[in-house]
């Protein structure tokens, strides 16, 4: 009876141990599956940023693009009011030159 009860706790023994190194192996392979998910997922939420960044550069750029093309027309519009303001005075400035360098320096 001892013999078969050293022979029952031998194979409980080699069962545990087989237990152990199942469980050893599972939990290797799980810790690689969770390794390798939080690995996708961090590339994913990178890319998904990235992408976002992209857009709103993008969005940022043609709001800038349509903000400068309205300074250049307020620019452009102001410009074109004072030339013809001056316009006028222009013909009365070069009347005034053309004395001053004729009274200056003669005909």
């Amino acid at each position: 009876m001892a013999e078969n009860l050293a022979d029952k706790i031998r194979d409980q023994e080699t069962q545990a141990k087989k237990i152990i190194a199942d469980a050893k192996v599972e939990s290797a392979n799980l810790l690689a599956f969770a390794h390798a998910n939080a690995e996708e997922s961090l590339k994913s939420t990178k890319q998904q940023c990235h992408r976002e960044w992209r857009e709103s550069v993008s969005e940022a750029e043609k709001a800038a693009e349509i903000e400068a093309e309205k300074i250049m027309a307020k620019g452009e519009a102001k410009a074109l009011s004072y030339y013809e303001e001056k316009k006028g005075s222009v013909k009365e400035v070069a009347k005034w030159l053309v004395k001053e360098v004729m009274a200056t320096y003669g005909s």
